[in-house]
Protein backbone atom coordinates (compact mmCIF):
# COMPACT_ATOMS: atom_id res chain seq x y z
CA UNK A 1 0.00 0.00 0.00
CA UNK A 2 1.23 3.51 -0.81
CA UNK A 3 2.06 5.48 1.76
CA UNK A 4 1.86 9.41 2.81
CA UNK A 5 4.92 10.54 3.66
CA UNK A 6 5.29 11.82 6.73
CA UNK A 7 6.29 15.72 5.39
CA UNK A 8 2.71 15.51 3.45
CA UNK A 9 0.97 14.37 6.44
CA UNK A 10 2.46 16.75 8.68
CA UNK A 11 1.97 19.65 5.70
CA UNK A 12 -2.28 18.25 5.55
CA UNK A 13 -2.06 18.15 9.09
CA UNK A 14 -0.97 22.34 9.34
CA UNK A 15 -4.01 23.05 7.50
CA UNK A 16 -6.08 21.11 9.63
CA UNK A 17 -4.69 22.04 13.12
CA UNK A 18 -2.07 24.45 12.65
CA UNK A 19 0.18 22.45 14.43
CA UNK A 20 3.33 20.17 13.37
CA UNK A 21 6.52 19.44 15.33
CA UNK A 22 9.66 17.03 13.56
CA UNK A 23 11.83 15.74 16.22
CA UNK A 24 15.60 13.87 15.69
CA UNK A 25 15.27 10.05 15.48
CA UNK A 26 16.72 8.54 18.22
CA UNK A 27 20.34 7.42 18.73
CA UNK A 28 21.54 4.66 17.32
CA UNK A 29 18.59 3.84 14.56
CA UNK A 30 19.39 0.80 13.14
CA UNK A 31 18.58 2.25 9.61
CA UNK A 32 18.78 5.36 7.32
CA UNK A 33 15.04 6.04 6.83
CA UNK A 34 14.06 5.84 10.80
CA UNK A 35 12.12 9.23 11.97
CA UNK A 36 10.44 10.14 14.42
CA UNK A 37 7.70 12.68 14.77
CA UNK A 38 4.77 14.32 16.14
CA UNK A 39 1.74 16.31 14.85
CA UNK A 40 -1.58 17.77 16.58
CA UNK A 41 -4.11 15.50 14.64
CA UNK A 42 -6.72 17.87 16.24
CA UNK A 43 -8.17 19.17 19.53
CA UNK A 44 -11.32 18.86 21.61
CA UNK A 45 -14.10 20.30 22.66
CA UNK A 46 -12.71 22.44 24.61
CA UNK A 47 -9.47 23.38 23.37
CA UNK A 48 -6.86 20.80 24.26
CA UNK A 49 -4.60 19.34 21.59
CA UNK A 50 -4.68 15.84 20.47
CA UNK A 51 -1.02 14.07 19.78
CA UNK A 52 0.05 11.34 18.01
CA UNK A 53 3.76 10.21 17.83
CA UNK A 54 5.68 7.75 14.91
CA UNK A 55 8.26 6.01 15.77
CA UNK A 56 9.95 3.83 12.72
CA UNK A 57 10.72 3.48 9.12
CA UNK A 58 9.50 6.82 6.83
CA UNK A 59 7.05 5.27 4.33
CA UNK A 60 7.00 2.30 6.08
CA UNK A 61 5.05 -0.23 4.04
CA UNK A 62 3.36 -1.96 7.78
CA UNK A 63 1.96 0.29 9.93
CA UNK A 64 0.46 -0.06 13.37
CA UNK A 65 -1.38 2.50 15.73
CA UNK A 66 -1.71 2.54 19.09
CA UNK A 67 -4.82 4.33 21.14
CA UNK A 68 -4.15 4.77 24.44
CA UNK A 69 -7.29 6.34 25.92
CA UNK A 70 -10.88 6.98 24.65
CA UNK A 71 -12.67 7.14 27.76
CA UNK A 72 -11.33 9.76 30.11
CA UNK A 73 -12.03 7.21 33.48
CA UNK A 74 -10.03 4.38 31.53
CA UNK A 75 -6.04 5.33 31.96
CA UNK A 76 -4.49 2.44 32.48
CA UNK A 77 -3.69 2.59 28.15
CA UNK A 78 -2.45 5.95 28.59
CA UNK A 79 1.13 3.89 29.94
CA UNK A 80 1.13 1.79 27.43
CA UNK A 81 0.70 4.34 24.79
CA UNK A 82 3.78 6.35 26.14
CA UNK A 83 6.00 3.28 27.02
CA UNK A 84 5.38 2.35 23.36
CA UNK A 85 6.39 5.93 21.98
CA UNK A 86 9.48 6.21 23.87
CA UNK A 87 10.86 2.45 23.82
CA UNK A 88 9.33 0.89 20.84
CA UNK A 89 12.51 0.14 17.93
CA UNK A 90 10.62 -0.43 15.01
CA UNK A 91 12.46 -3.07 12.95
CA UNK A 92 13.20 -1.97 9.17
CA UNK A 93 9.58 -1.79 6.76
CA UNK A 94 7.49 -1.30 10.21
CA UNK A 95 6.16 1.80 12.08
CA UNK A 96 4.03 2.77 14.81
CA UNK A 97 1.77 5.80 15.68
CA UNK A 98 0.72 6.46 18.80
CA UNK A 99 -2.02 8.68 20.23
CA UNK A 100 -2.13 8.59 24.27
CA UNK A 101 -5.18 9.61 24.72
CA UNK A 102 -8.59 10.82 22.32
CA UNK A 103 -10.10 12.48 25.12
CA UNK A 104 -7.97 14.80 26.48
CA UNK A 105 -11.38 16.62 28.10
CA UNK A 106 -12.41 13.34 29.73
CA UNK A 107 -9.00 12.58 31.21
CA UNK A 108 -8.70 15.59 32.90
CA UNK A 109 -12.05 15.42 34.57
CA UNK A 110 -11.80 11.80 35.00
CA UNK A 111 -15.30 11.06 33.31
CA UNK A 112 -15.58 8.32 30.65
CA UNK A 113 -17.29 11.10 28.32
CA UNK A 114 -15.75 14.20 26.76
CA UNK A 115 -16.14 17.34 27.56
CA UNK A 116 -19.63 18.00 25.68
CA UNK A 117 -20.67 14.66 27.60
CA UNK A 118 -20.46 12.21 24.65
CA UNK A 119 -18.77 8.66 24.95
CA UNK A 120 -17.03 8.93 21.92
CA UNK A 121 -17.08 5.54 21.44
CA UNK A 122 -20.51 5.75 20.85
CA UNK A 123 -20.01 8.49 18.22
CA UNK A 124 -18.77 6.53 15.17
CA UNK A 125 -20.85 6.64 12.09
CA UNK A 126 -21.98 3.88 11.17
CA UNK A 127 -25.33 1.26 10.71
CA UNK A 128 -25.45 0.71 14.81
CA UNK A 129 -25.46 4.58 15.89
CA UNK A 130 -28.40 5.37 18.37
CA UNK A 131 -28.72 9.31 19.81
CA UNK A 132 -30.76 7.59 23.02
CA UNK A 133 -29.42 7.82 26.04
CA UNK A 134 -28.47 11.65 26.44
CA UNK A 135 -27.41 12.69 29.78
CA UNK A 136 -25.72 9.11 30.23
CA UNK A 137 -22.31 7.78 30.34
CA UNK A 138 -23.38 5.88 27.12
CA UNK A 139 -24.90 8.74 24.66
CA UNK A 140 -23.71 8.92 21.09
CA UNK A 141 -24.08 12.42 20.46
CA UNK A 142 -26.62 14.38 18.61
CA UNK A 143 -25.35 12.90 15.72
CA UNK A 144 -22.58 10.71 14.22
CA UNK A 145 -19.27 11.94 14.38
CA UNK A 146 -20.52 14.84 16.36
CA UNK A 147 -17.50 15.42 18.08
CA UNK A 148 -14.33 17.35 17.19
CA UNK A 149 -12.19 14.49 18.31
CA UNK A 150 -14.44 11.99 16.37
CA UNK A 151 -13.67 14.25 13.20
CA UNK A 152 -9.92 14.27 13.92
CA UNK A 153 -9.19 10.47 14.23
CA UNK A 154 -11.52 9.89 11.12
CA UNK A 155 -9.26 12.26 9.12
CA UNK A 156 -5.92 10.88 10.77
CA UNK A 157 -7.35 7.10 9.92
CA UNK A 158 -8.24 8.11 6.44
CA UNK A 159 -4.92 9.77 5.82
CA UNK A 160 -2.75 7.18 7.71
CA UNK A 161 -4.83 3.95 7.02
CA UNK A 162 -2.80 1.62 9.70
CA UNK A 163 -2.57 -2.12 8.61
CA UNK A 164 -3.26 -2.76 12.92
CA UNK A 165 -5.03 -0.91 14.79
CA UNK A 166 -4.69 -1.34 19.08
CA UNK A 167 -7.30 0.56 20.92
CA UNK A 168 -6.98 0.37 24.90
CA UNK A 169 -9.75 0.10 27.41
CA UNK A 170 -10.78 -1.22 30.66
CA UNK A 171 -12.11 -2.87 32.88
CA UNK A 172 -13.51 -6.26 30.92
CA UNK A 173 -10.17 -7.83 30.47
CA UNK A 174 -10.38 -9.54 26.86
CA UNK A 175 -9.45 -8.92 23.37
CA UNK A 176 -12.42 -8.21 21.56
CA UNK A 177 -12.92 -11.04 19.12
CA UNK A 178 -13.79 -9.53 15.66
CA UNK A 179 -12.96 -11.74 12.39
CA UNK A 180 -8.80 -11.09 12.95
CA UNK A 181 -7.65 -14.52 14.13
CA UNK A 182 -4.10 -14.56 13.83
CA UNK A 183 -4.11 -11.05 14.88
CA UNK A 184 -6.28 -11.18 18.11
CA UNK A 185 -4.72 -14.57 19.36
CA UNK A 186 -1.74 -13.14 19.18
CA UNK A 187 -2.62 -9.97 21.17
CA UNK A 188 -4.16 -12.30 23.71
CA UNK A 189 -1.42 -14.84 23.98
CA UNK A 190 1.46 -11.47 24.07
CA UNK A 191 -1.10 -10.00 26.84
CA UNK A 192 -2.22 -12.51 28.63
CA UNK A 193 -6.10 -12.07 27.47
CA UNK A 194 -9.05 -13.96 26.79
CA UNK A 195 -10.61 -13.48 23.49
CA UNK A 196 -14.15 -12.92 23.76
CA UNK A 197 -17.13 -10.69 21.40
CA UNK A 198 -17.35 -7.32 23.35
CA UNK A 199 -20.71 -6.06 22.40
CA UNK A 200 -21.86 -2.36 22.97
CA UNK A 201 -25.75 -2.92 22.51
CA UNK A 202 -26.54 -2.00 19.05
CA UNK A 203 -29.48 -3.59 17.26
CA UNK A 204 -28.75 -6.90 15.59
CA UNK A 205 -27.48 -6.69 12.09
CA UNK A 206 -25.93 -3.28 13.19
CA UNK A 207 -22.24 -2.18 13.10
CA UNK A 208 -21.03 -0.96 16.42
CA UNK A 209 -20.93 2.91 16.51
CA UNK A 210 -17.35 2.28 17.73
CA UNK A 211 -14.00 3.47 15.93
CA UNK A 212 -12.73 -0.82 15.61
CA UNK A 213 -16.23 -1.71 13.74
CA UNK A 214 -15.65 1.83 12.10
CA UNK A 215 -12.81 1.32 10.75
CA UNK A 216 -13.01 -2.68 10.08
CA UNK A 217 -16.25 -1.57 8.05
CA UNK A 218 -14.96 1.51 6.54
CA UNK A 219 -11.14 0.98 5.73
CA UNK A 220 -10.93 -2.64 6.08
CA UNK A 221 -9.57 -3.20 3.24
CA UNK A 222 -6.19 -1.60 4.84
CA UNK A 223 -6.00 -3.44 8.04
CA UNK A 224 -7.77 -4.89 11.21
CA UNK A 225 -9.01 -2.90 14.50
CA UNK A 226 -9.14 -4.46 17.73
CA UNK A 227 -10.43 -3.53 21.15
CA UNK A 228 -8.04 -4.47 23.91
CA UNK A 229 -9.70 -4.52 27.31
CA UNK A 230 -7.84 -4.47 30.63
CA UNK A 231 -9.02 -5.76 34.05
CA UNK A 232 -10.13 -2.81 36.36
CA UNK A 233 -6.45 -2.62 37.80
CA UNK A 234 -3.45 -3.11 36.27
CA UNK A 235 0.28 -3.38 38.09
CA UNK A 236 2.85 -0.78 36.63
CA UNK A 237 4.78 -3.37 34.84
CA UNK A 238 1.67 -5.32 33.03
CA UNK A 239 0.71 -1.58 31.84
CA UNK A 240 4.09 -0.35 30.25
CA UNK A 241 6.99 -2.93 29.47
CA UNK A 242 4.45 -6.38 29.42
CA UNK A 243 1.55 -4.68 27.26
CA UNK A 244 3.92 -2.54 25.31
CA UNK A 245 6.28 -5.11 24.01
CA UNK A 246 3.26 -7.70 24.14
CA UNK A 247 1.63 -5.50 21.52
CA UNK A 248 4.65 -4.59 19.60
CA UNK A 249 5.15 -7.89 19.15
CA UNK A 250 1.80 -9.01 17.94
CA UNK A 251 2.02 -6.64 15.18
CA UNK A 252 5.49 -7.68 14.49
CA UNK A 253 7.02 -4.27 14.93
CA UNK A 254 9.86 -5.34 16.69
Amino acid sequence: MRRLTLAVLAATLVVVTGTAVVVPARAGASFASYVETSVVIGTSAHGRPIRAYYRGEEGAPFVLLVLGQMHGDEKDGIATARWIRDHAHPRPGTGVWVVPTLNPDGNARGTRTNGRGVDLNRNWPTSGWSGAGRGSRYWGGPRPASEPETKAMIAFLTQVQPDRIASIHQPLRAIGRGGHGKWEKRLARFLHLPRRHLGVGNPSGTDSPTLTAWYDTTLGEHGAATTIEYGARTSHRYRTKVAGRGILRAARIQ
